[in-house]
């Protein structure tokens, strides 16, 4: 009795690998479309990376406007406005934070979509309130200008804010440009900003770029000749000192 079999018969080898070639293929070109959409929505909501623009170096001019203030001028300040008397020690003012928050109108610097407050070692993270409004504004003012020239948001990062007089002997020793007595610091108007160091927004690894620098001192200047601040570029520190007038 003879048995009959069903069903197709079986393609030849070659055929099968090359419909197999065909569905890899598929399956490379829809990722590669998956790919370039993300890349177009993150190009049309985000902007454009930092890199992917040209930011002109500073012109000796504005050089000159980041050292027109020397550290008299933030001192002065500080003394006249800022905190009556100097705290002694971190210690002292975590003890008694309530009474020198209320009595300083000191608040707390937190992280948020315009800076980075990373932990600090030789400073607390208060300032004085309207530091504190100067400081979000220029943020504020920063993304907008990124925004005009269709670059994506980055945050900035800040490296010291309220410093006590234990503080500053403490960086004396690891900074011999630190003032041996006295600092801007000690009056919660000072605060200094890393010169390269940025956070593209939504990420947490940081980059550093001497263009996003370019366009953050152009606004601290801006914000210098309306005269809300005093700013000082420190090479030597690698940090940009401010103090909000």
């Amino acid at each position: 009795m003879d048995i009959q079999t069903s069903g197709k018969p079986k393609k030849p080898k070659w055929l099968r690998i090359i419909s197999r070639w065909k569905f890899i293929r598929f399956i490379l070109i829809l990722i590669a479309f998956f790919l370039l959409i993300r890349w177009t929505i993150n190009l049309l909501f985000k902007g454009k990376p930092i890199d992917d623009v040209r930011v002109e170096v500073l012109t000796a001019k504005e050089q000159r406007a980041l050292k027109m203030y020397p550290n008299a001028y933030h001192l002065e300040t500080g003394r006249k406005q800022g905190i009556a008397k100097p705290i002694k020690s971190q210690e002292e003012m975590l003890k008694n934070s309530s009474m020198y928050i209320r009595t300083y109108d000191l608040e707390k610097i937190k992280d948020n979509r315009f800076y980075e407050v990373p932990s600090l070692s030789h400073s607390l993270p208060y300032l004085k309130d309207d530091a504190k409004d100067f400081l979000n504004d220029l943020g504020r003012r920063f993304h907008k200008r990124l925004d005009g020239m269709g670059v994506r948001d980055y945050r900035f990062s800040i490296t010291s804010i309220l410093r006590t007089t234990n503080d500053q002997k403490g960086l004396r020793k690891s900074n011999v440009n630190a003032t041996p007595n006295n600092s801007s610091h000690y009056y919660g108007l000072t605060f200094d900003l890393s010169q390269t160091r940025f956070f593209e927004s939504g990420k947490r690894k940081p980059i550093y770029s001497y263009r996003l620098r370019n366009l953050l001192l152009r606004e601290l200047i801006d914000m210098q000749n309306e005269g809300k601040c005093y700013v000082l570029l420190e090479n030597q520190t690698k940090c940009i000192h401010i103090t909000v007038r």
